[in-house]
C-alpha cells in the first residue's frame, strides 16, 4: 500500500482530489510473547481509508486482515448435479432452448422476474473454464436477450458456492427487465450531476486518474479499473456501450479474473447504450466464516489486500492472455 501512496502523492492530479480522499490512521496495540511468536510483529498497523466522495463509498485497507487465522472446513464434493443433463433436469423458456457446443439455456426454477433464464455451462467443473467457454456462453447470452422485448439486459455469474451459487455446475444467470434496479438507477444519477457540476464525463475522469495509478487498463472496447474504493477484496469495475462489442473483452477478464479468485461475483447490466460491470472476490472455498459483517452491511467496507499490487499482476496476466487470443475470430 506504501508504494500506492507514493503515487497518489507525487500525482498531484486535481481530478483525484474530487473524486477522492484518502487518510492514514495508526493503530496501537500490545502483544503477548505467545502471540508474538505464532502472527509475528503486528503491534503496530496501518490503516489506509479511501472515499469516493461522488458515490459516497468508504473502504478500509488494512493488510493484517489478510493474515488473521480463520475457521476452516472440509470440503465435500456434491455429487447431485441437475445441470449435467438440463434436458431432463431443468425447465424449458418460453421461446424454448438455446444451445451451442458450449452451453445450453433453460428457464429459472425460482424466478425474480418473468423473463430470468440460466445460461449453463457443459463443462461440469467451474476450475476448467477457460476464454472459449466464457466467450461462446456470452453469445449465447446474447442470443437469448435478442429474444426479449425489454431493453434492460442483466447477467449475474455466482461463480462458486461461496459466491451464492446454489449449484455449484457453473452457470450464468439472465434476466430481461423493464426498469432499472434502483442502486444502478443511483449510480448514473450521481455520475449524471458529477457531470452537470464539473462539465465533464465521471467514467472518463474515473479512468484516466487510476490509469496514472497503475489501477487501470484499455482493452479493446472495454474499459477495466481495479476500483479504488471496493466492496470486498479484489474488486474490479468495466465498461463499454453494449454487449454485443464486449464479448471478447468479458470473456477475457472472466477468464483472468478466475486465476486470483476461488468464488466471486459477477454483476454486468446494459441500458440504453451503457454497459456496467462489476467482479469481485468471495476468498476461498475452505473457509467457514462469511467474509461479510455488520459493517459491510451499515457502514463501509473493509478488506486485507495491497490494490496495487494485485492490479499489477492482473493487469500483466490480462495483457498475456489479449496477445493469446488476439487472433480470434
Amino acid at each position: 500500500m506504501e508504494e500506492l501512496i507514493k503515487l497518489i502523492e507525487n500525482l498531484k492530479d486535481e481530478i483525484f482530489y474530487r473524486i477522492f480522499q484518502y487518510k492514514i490512521e495508526i493503530a496501537k496495540q500490545k502483544f503477548p510473547d505467545k502471540l508474538k511468536k505464532t502472527i509475528g510483529n503486528g503491534e503496530e498497523q496501518k490503516i489506509y481509508i479511501f472515499k469516493n466522495k461522488i458515490l459516497n463509498q468508504e473502504t478500509r485497507f488494512n493488510i493484517w486482515r489478510a493474515r488473521r487465522k480463520e475457521p476452516k472446513k472440509e470440503i465435500k464434493i456434491e455429487t447431485h448435479d441437475p445441470f449435467c443433463n438440463p434436458k431432463e433436469n431443468t425447465p424449458v423458456d418460453e421461446i424454448g432452448r438455446l444451445e451451442n457446443e458450449y452451453a445450453i439455456t433453460a428457464s429459472n426454477l425460482a424466478k425474480i422476474s418473468p423473463s430470468h433464464s440460466l445460461v449453463i455451462f457443459k463443462k461440469h467443473n467451474k476450475k476448467d473454464l477457460n476464454f472459449i467457454d466464457f466467450y461462446n456462453a456470452l453469445n449465447l447470452a446474447i442470443d437469448w436477450f435478442k429474444k426479449q422485448e425489454n431493453n434492460i439486459r442483466i447477467l449475474i455469474f455466482n461463480y462458486g458456492l461461496r459466491a451464492g451459487a446454489s449449484i455449484d455446475h457453473p452457470h450464468f444467470q439472465i434476466f430481461s427487465l423493464t426498469e432499472i434496479p434502483f442502486k444502478i438507477k443511483d449510480f448514473y444519477e450521481k455520475i449524471e450531476k458529477y457531470k452537470e457540476k464539473y462539465n465533464s464525463e465521471y467514467l472518463e475522469d474515473f479512468f484516466n486518474v487510476l490509469n496514472k495509478l497503475n489501477l487501470a487498463k484499455k482493452l479493446s472496447n472495454v474499459k477495466v479499473v481495479i476500483n479504488l474504493t471496493p466492496f470486498k477484496d479484489k474488486e474490479i469495475i468495466l465498461w463499454d456501450t453494449n454487449f454485443e462489442t464486449s464479448i471478447k473483452d468479458i470473456a477475457l477478464v472472466l477468464d483472468v479474473y478466475k486465476k486470483f479468485s476461488e468464488n466471486f461475483n459477477v454483476f454486468l447490466i446494459e441500458t440504453k447504450n451503457r454497459l456496467l460491470g462489476y467482479l469481485v472476490d468471495r476468498g476461498e472455498d475452505v473457509k467457514l466464516n462469511s467474509d461479510i459483517g455488520s459493517l459491510e452491511i451499515y457502514a463501509c467496507s473493509v478488506v486485507g489486500f495491497d490494490i496495487l499490487e494485485f492490479s499489477k499482476k492482473f493487469i500483466e496476466e490480462l495483457e498475456e492472455q489479449v496477445l493469446e487470443f488476439q487472433n480470434l475470430k
